[in-house]
């Protein structure tokens, strides 16, 4: 019996020592995305056209390449990329590896718990992508470069409207505000402080999220948002808090990473927002 137990022991151990898979997203040095690139374009060669489900393509296109070849885990890394997309994306060396792993990424994104089934994934990130998806994914880089802290002051704002008008928040009272509080600056309340509060705001950067609906439940575009000074709107909250959801796992995976700290300053979370 204790050779048994001593047996399973070197085994487990013997394993362990064989695997050169780190528990580490893979650092973006030049050298590493040109050998990643590399390795993926000598996989990309050797797949059959239409061989496999999406998952098994991206494990041959994706995956094996990094884990194999470099050593690297392949959920850290695509965990890292989603947590970090605006960084990576505004970085010149790193950009080159946002090109190369967005369509592995956005098709584990579509596949998620397909790809958790396979192994592919941990639990940590399907739960990541499951409400990243939710909020829409092609918004990842606002709410990963800290955008969700500007659109949640300017959410304030839309609650103290609301709370003045008793209901939806109407453009012109929402303007009024912001010129009282010195948001933006005294002088024409029409076109000019429009203009003024949607580019403090980036509104439209926010375009095709959903974050704004009418009266009727209609969607309006975030750039659109302040045209009619009579036009009722109010905020849609399921996907304030998906987002919020989303940006406070994006913090606490950023706090993880060495030699990086998470976005400053004060998010509003759907509950606190009535």
């Amino acid at each position: 019996m204790l050779y048994r137990v001593f047996a399973a022991v070197v085994l487990v151990l013997f394993a362990t020592a064989c695997s050169s898979v780190k528990d580490e997203p893979l650092p973006l040095s030049r050298e590493n995305i040109e050998k990643y690139a590399a390795a993926v374009g000598k996989s990309s060669r050797k797949l059959e056209p239409d061989s496999g489900s999406v998952v098994d393509r991206v494990d041959t296109l994706y995956r094996a390449p990094l884990e194999k070849h470099l050593g690297y885990s392949f959920d850290r890394t695509l965990r890292h990329y989603f947590v970090h997309r605006a960084g990576i994306a505004a970085d010149p060396e790193s950009r080159a590896f946002a090109e190369l792993i967005t369509p592995g990424a956005q098709a584990v994104l579509m596949n998620a718990d397909e790809a958790l089934k396979a192994g592919m994934i941990s639990v940590r990130t399907r739960d990541l992508l499951s409400v990243l998806s939710r909020f829409r994914c092609d918004h990842a880089h606002l709410l990963s470069g800290g955008e969700w802290d500007r659109m949640a002051e300017f959410l304030s704002l839309v609650d103290d409207c609301s709370k003045r008008d008793g209901g939806p928040c109407e453009t012109g009272t929402l303007v009024e505000l912001a010129l009282r509080q010195g948001i933006v600056a005294q002088g024409d309340p029409g076109a000019d402080a429009r203009e003024a509060l949607a580019r403090k705001y980036s509104l439209a950067r926010w375009d095709g999220t959903g974050l704004f609906i009418g009266p009727d439940g209609e969607e309006i575009d975030a750039s659109r948002l302040l045209d009619d000074l009579d036009r009722p709107f109010t905020v849609n909250e399921r996907v304030v808090y998906f987002a919020d959801q989303y940006s406070k796992m994006v913090r606490e995976e950023q706090a993880l990473s060495p030699g990086r700290t998470s976005p400053k300053g004060q998010r509003v979370a759907a509950g606190d927002r009535s």
